[in-house]
């Protein structure tokens, strides 16, 4: 009797593993004896575990049973483990379960709840330990997550300001994303910022992580990843609620897509950061009541990184089918000195209070017996607040003329004549900057040499390091040296940013000059008049080799490393300049031609280097197809 229970159980599992392989990924057809003991052994699992070893019969049909309960328990279940799993130099690692949904959707945090060892950043010396649980594990392991926001923090944070760094980096720490949706996008885009920027890494970074490298071929793949997680967060009402970290998802992305060469997904995240920007009103000094301190300085940032989007549109050609943030007139009503961020670095920003960083006790505004005595240290601001200035003064004359009709009565010798006093301002508004921003600066490693910005960071939340060689030595601990190496280069970097847009807004309003004496050949068609005009642009010459001598001076004096950061903006502010040489006034057989064919050489071989774009930019060109209109035969 015995027996043939035994036998018709055996039956009844087997019809129902049957009837489950119908959904397995193998088909109905494929069931075979591995895959027939595993659903026997989930079936018997439960009645097997309520019986002591005295009630199982000693017959050779429980033999069997007990096979097959041995068997299926070393066949994993399809639920996905939360605990860190060790992988061992010579092993592959386990992949990751992909989540089709939220993070935060109710079901799965309400029945599993976050990860126990959640708590705190994974703390190993191993690349191979990788924690679940996390949100960003959809992307790639929390190591690599990591070592890109180091890498943010280190190289791009200099040049895109978009978090408060003491915070951030406890947020990072206390795992954040988690809980908050909001800082979870924030992880994500600045992922996708970190890899368009950084394209020398790249194969470093999937060198860490080689689920991610068998999912993300190149950058592009990685930035879309990266884009398409952070825009499946927004629900119904994503947009009823707005603050400053949505604004910076928006541009962030925007950047990265730009990077790779995605230039219409880059113009449509374009649109979400300016009608952000709009509601936040970050153009009026007077929506900054209420803000605290950290709120109120990184909207300031934020009002100039979009200050740089607009001054591209408006001075580079082929960009005047975007969309623009302010309106006619609107220029000439921004009260600019009064939204420049405080030349304070971030760790002596708190919510309620700014201390003063020469007397840490004061706050800041109130007086100091230091009061008086000159900043010796140079902060990351600085070079913020310094290209800042580079380019309001740059947009002088579009923030004269944009919406001005006056402007179209003037004659063209009092434009040319106010064009050149703007030139003049511009060509030596740097003579000031600090030692280590000028053009000439040495990078010897002095004491002068780089920004001096406090380290108030906890390194034992650090959980990777950023070095300049391998991310993949992200467990070793920073060392004075390389925090030395890390602060020089940030002050380099700023450098390059600068300068180069220092020399390309010389170089476009240079062009301006030019366009506007030769309109004064057009007005006066006579051959002295012509004369005059060919004598002027040959003059103009000069200073344009002198432009384009200085740009080329700057490429080779800092390393790739330091130019890397700045992206395509800095290739294509390169690439303007270069594009001039085109157009000298003299013959093949003089000397100024030849060197400008020399020039233009000498630009081409650094543009192959500084140009990483995964995909043909086409920026300047028509990028999109209207569908709708029928083809020209």
């Amino acid at each position: 009797m015995l027996r043939a229970r035994l036998r018709r159980s055996v039956v009844i599992a087997a019809d129902s593993a049957y009837h489950a392989a119908s959904w397995c990924p193998r088909g109905r057809g494929d069931l075979n004896e591995e895959s027939l003991t595993y659903w026997l052994g989930r079936k018997r699992l439960p009645s097997m575990s309520d019986r002591s070893e005295s009630e199982l019969p000693n017959e050779p049909e429980t033999h069997h049973v007990e096979t097959a309960e041995q068997q299926s328990q070393q066949v994993p279940e399809p639920a996905a483990s939360i605990e860190p799993v060790l992988v061992l130099p010579g092993q592959t690692p386990p992949s990751r379960p992909s989540q089709a949904r939220s993070p935060y959707g109710p079901p799965h945090s309400a029945l599993h709840g976050p990860s126990p060892r959640a708590a705190a950043p994974v703390q190993t010396d191993s690349p191979s330990v990788a924690g679940a649980g996390f949100p960003t594990d959809e992307l790639c392991s929390r190591a690599l997550i990591h070592i890109l926001m180091a890498d943010y923090l280190d190289l791009v944070y200099p040049l895109v300001p978009v978090v408060h760094r003491p915070s951030f980096r406890h947020d990072l720490a206390t795992n954040r994303d988690i809980t908050d949706p909001d800082f979870f996008a924030v992880l994500m885009s600045l992922a996708a910022l970190t890899v368009g920027l950084l394209p020398s890494r790249f194969r470093d970074y999937r060198a860490v992580d080689p689920e991610a490298a068998m999912r993300f071929e190149n950058r592009t793949a990685m930035i879309n990843c990266c884009a398409e997680i952070c825009t499946r967060q927004r629900t119904a009402n994503y947009w009823d609620h707005i603050n400053h970290r949505k604004w910076a998802v928006c541009y962030v992305l925007s950047v990265a897509c730009f990077q790779t060469g995605q230039v219409n997904r880059s113009r449509m995240f374009d649109v979400e950061y300016l009608q952000v920007s709009r509601l936040l009103g970050l153009h009026r000094i007077s929506e900054y009541e209420g803000l605290n301190c950290i709120e109120t300085q990184l909207r300031k940032k934020a009002f100039w990184m979009l200050f740089y989007g607009y001054a591209h549109t408006r001075v580079q050609a082929g960009r005047w089918e975007r969309l623009t943030y302010f309106g006619p007139g609107e220029l000439r009503e921004v009260n600019y000195e009064a939204l420049m961020p405080l030349d304070i670095d971030d760790e002596h920003i708190f919510r309620d209070r700014i201390l003063d960083p020469v007397s840490p006790m004061a706050s800041h505004g109130t007086p100091s017996a230091h009061a008086q005595e000159p900043r010796a240290t140079l902060t990351l601001t600085s070079g913020f607040i310094i290209h800042s200035r580079v380019f309001h003064k740059g947009l002088q004359e579009a923030i004269a003329t944009l919406g001005c009709e006056c402007e179209l009565r003037r004659t063209p010798a009092a434009r040319l004549a106010r064009m050149r006093d703007l030139l003049q301002e511009m060509r030596y508004m740097l003579d000031d900057v600090p030692g280590p921003m000028r053009q000439w600066a040495s990078n010897d490693g002095g004491t002068d040499a780089a920004p001096s910005t406090p380290r108030f960071d906890d390194e034992r939340a650090t959980a990777a390091a950023s070095s300049y060689g391998s991310p993949a030595d992200y467990s070793r601990a920073p060392e004075a040296g390389s925090y030395s190496q890390v602060i020089q280069g940030q002050a380099e970097i700023m450098r390059a940013n600068i300068h180069v847009t220092h020399l390309w807004l010389q170089s476009l309003l240079l062009e301006q000059v030019d366009g506007v004496t030769q309109e004064s050949a057009i007005a006066n068609p006579s051959t002295t008049g012509r004369e005059e005009v060919s004598a002027a642009l040959k003059a103009n010459w000069a200073e344009r080799e002198d432009i384009c001598r200085q740009m080329l001076h700057l490429l080779h004096s800092i390393p790739y490393i330091h130019l890397e950061p700045n992206g395509l903006y800095l290739a294509y502010k390169v690439r303007d300049v270069a594009v001039t040489l085109l157009n000298c006034p003299f013959e093949a057989h003089e000397r100024p031609a030849r060197r400008a064919v020399e020039y233009m050489r000498d630009f081409t071989r650094a543009l192959s280097r500084l140009d990483r774009s995964e995909i043909v930019n086409t920026n300047s060109l028509k990028s999109w197809i209207d569908i709708d209109r029928e083809p020209a035969i």
